[in-house]
C-alpha cells in the first residue's frame, strides 16, 4: 500500500505553493530555492506536457494565447525561458534529501496525451521518489497513475464543494480541499477514513494557526512566514 512521504513527520507539514511566490516568481528555480531556504518542508507544484512530450513546471494551461499542450518545448522556452522541466526540478531538489514534493498533474477533462503515465514513470525513476506524492482534480489522471505506478501515493483535489467521496471510491491516500472547506467535523471524518488532509492556499498566519490547531496534516501557501507562524504557535 502506498505510504505518504509525510506519514511520520510532525504536523502540520508546510508546503510552499509554487515555491515561495511572495519572494520570487512562482514555479521558478528562485522560488523553489527560496522555499528551501525559508525552512519549509517542501513544495507543491504543477506538471504540464508540451506537444512534443516534455513535462514542464507551470501553473496555467495557457501561455500567451496558446495552450501549453499545443506548443513544442522549444516554443514554450522561447516564450518563457524560466520554465523548468520536471527533470530539472528533480535535479534542483536532489541535494535536499528531506524536502517533499507534491506534484499536481494539470489536466483538462477529455485530454489524454500521456501526461499521467509519463509523470508517474518520471517519479518512479527518480532516486528521491519516496519524497513525492501526486495530486490532481482529474480522477482519471489519478487512476492512470495508480495503474502505472501503484506505489506512488495520491491525493484528490477539490474546491467549493466537498467531493471527497471520490478519494474514497478511488482508494486514494489523501484529500486536498481548498481551505475554506475545512472544519473540525470534516477533518475528523476524513481522518477516520484514513485520509490525510492537505489544504491550500493559506496566506494568513492566523488561518494557518487555526488549521494547525484542528489537526490538518499539510498546509500549503504562498508566504513562508505565514505558514511558519502556525508551527511556532503549536
Amino acid at each position: 500500500m502506498p505510504v505518504l512521504p509525510f506519514a511520520n513527520r510532525p504536523r502540520p507539514v508546510l508546503l510552499g505553493h509554487r515555491g515561495a511566490p511572495v519572494l520570487a516568481d512562482g514555479n521558478t528555480r528562485a522560488s523553489f530555492v527560496a522555499a528551501v531556504e525559508a525552512g519549509l518542508d517542501g513544495i507543491e507544484t504543477d506538471v504540464q506536457r508540451t506537444r512534443d512530450g516534455v513535462l514542464v513546471i507551470y501553473h496555467d494551461f495557457v501561455v500567451g494565447l496558446r495552450l501549453i499542450s499545443d506548443m513544442t518545448f522549444a516554443e514554450l522556452r522561447e516564450t518563457r525561458p524560466e520554465i523548468l522541466t520536471l527533470e530539472e526540478l528533480f535535479d534542483l531538489l536532489e541535494p535536499y534529501e528531506s524536502f517533499l514534493i507534491n506534484l499536481e498533474i494539470k489536466s483538462i477533462p477529455g485530454l489524454e496525451d500521456g501526461r499521467a503515465h509519463e509523470t508517474a514513470d518520471a517519479v518512479a525513476a527518480w532516486s528521491g521518489r519516496r519524497r513525492v506524492w501526486i495530486s490532481s482534480y482529474d480522477p482519471v489522471a489519478l487512476l492512470k497513475v495508480r495503474e502505472r505506478q501503484p506505489e506512488i501515493p495520491l491525493g484528490y483535489l477539490f474546491r467549493v464543494y466537498d467531493t471527497s467521496r471520490m478519494a474514497e471510491l478511488l482508494g486514494l491516500e489523501a484529500v486536498h480541499p481548498e481551505f475554506r472547506l475545512l472544519d473540525a467535523g470534516r477533518l475528523n471524518r476524513w481522518h477516520r477514513k484514513a485520509l490525510a488532509v492537505a489544504t491550500w492556499t493559506v496566506n494568513d498566519a492566523s488561518a494557518a494557526r487555526e488549521l494547525a490547531a484542528l489537526g490538518t496534516d499539510v498546509i500549503m501557501g504562498d508566504d513562508p512566514a505565514a505558514l511558519l507562524a502556525a508551527r511556532r504557535e503549536k
